[in-house]
């Protein structure tokens, strides 16, 4: 999954890159970097902390076993 996330954000860059006519560059800067970081942690950390909290609480067979 990390390798998924990691392309596409590679893709999204160079596409930047390489069609400049399209994109408006003059807005990238440290703000649009932060503003980006906050909508992802918004977004990916609720999902990630239920999925946690259900192992935790509910733990699979398997991981019952292996204790």
């Amino acid at each position: 999954m990390l390798l998924i996330q990691i392309a596409t954000g590679v893709v999204y860059f160079m596409s930047i890159v390489l069609l400049q006519e399209y994109f408006d560059t003059s807005f990238i800067d440290s703000l649009f970097f932060m503003k980006i970081g906050i909508i992802t942690l918004v977004t990916w950390a609720p999902l990630h902390l239920i999925y946690y909290f259900i192992e935790v609480c509910d733990p699979s067979e398997h991981k019952k076993i292996m204790e």
